[in-house]
């Protein structure tokens, strides 16, 4: 009797792989019609880029912090380890992306067709799988960081990435591309102005001075007034785990 648990809990996880091979081989007997193979670079393209799977989703291999969903090396790893093989993983993931659980935050067909094919394959070849992208999935997803804005006034206007990745942006992309993680300002009373147009509840803070803004959802405005001296000081969202996603940078004061 004293192996009945254990016997009970492996016949549960063989039943639940059994399920999601099943999953995933309906995925593939539908699969679109496709005959050419998938682009895992285009793949994972889709996967960091602007407002899709990254922004929400943990992936190592992609380079990608998002904590609103799965951390996807957290979600596939074990099961990999006890015998999911890269086709499951890709009818699930397929499956995902077409029929998001219910009461998510994602929306369904956030890529569709083909698209939708070359992610599932592309988070099938890497979820979970410890190392680094080789060849020319190296070189897809190196974004260029932008150079420090300078506070110029009294006020600086700071948005969040309005995709939903987990990041602030310059309120002139063109004249400052990428996230902000720095910012120049002089001493004296400077107003920090973070509009949200992203699907995320974001803020804005300085850590040091306790300055906290308001948590707002998509359309609001977050914003702190503070008194600076010379020195360095840490800009952040305080929303758990987005800093640590990449929202957050230093604020030099000179």
């Amino acid at each position: 009797m004293d192996s009945l648990p254990g016997a009970l809990g492996a016949l549960r996880h063989t039943r639940k792989l059994a399920a999601l091979a099943l999953a995933a081989t309906a995925v593939a007997a539908t699969g679109c019609g496709r005959e050419d193979p998938v682009d895992l670079a285009n793949g994972k393209e889709l996967f960091i880029g602007e407002g899709t799977c990254g922004s929400c989703h943990k992936l190592a291999r992609a380079g990608t912090k998002g904590t609103q969903g799965p951390d996807l090396d957290v979600a596939f790893g074990p099961s990999r380890a006890a015998g999911m093989n890269a086709e499951t993983v890709e009818g699930v993931v397929f499956r995902q992306i077409a029929h998001p659980i219910r009461k998510s935050i994602m929306p369904a067909d956030l890529v569709t067709g083909d698209d939708a094919r070359d992610v599932a394959a592309y988070v099938a070849k890497v979820a979970g799988i410890p190392g680094e992208d080789t060849g020319e999935l190296a070189s897809i997803g190196a974004s260029a960081e932008a150079k420090p804005v300078e506070a110029t006034g009294p006020s600086l206007t700071l948005p969040a990435d309005p995709s939903g990745a987990l990041a602030f942006v310059a309120p002139d992309p063109d004249a400052n591309p990428g996230t902000v993680t720095q910012i120049v300002a002089s001493p004296g009373r400077l107003e920090i102005v973070m509009p949200n147009e992203s699907p995320i509840q974001h803020n804005v803070a300085v850590e040091e001075l306790n300055a906290i803004g308001e948590v707002v959802g998509t359309g609001g405005t977050s914003q702190v007034e503070v008194d600076l001296e010379p020195g360095t000081y840490r800009f952040l969202c305080t929303v758990p785990g987005h800093a640590e996603g990449g929202m957050a940078g230093e604020l030099t004061v000179e």
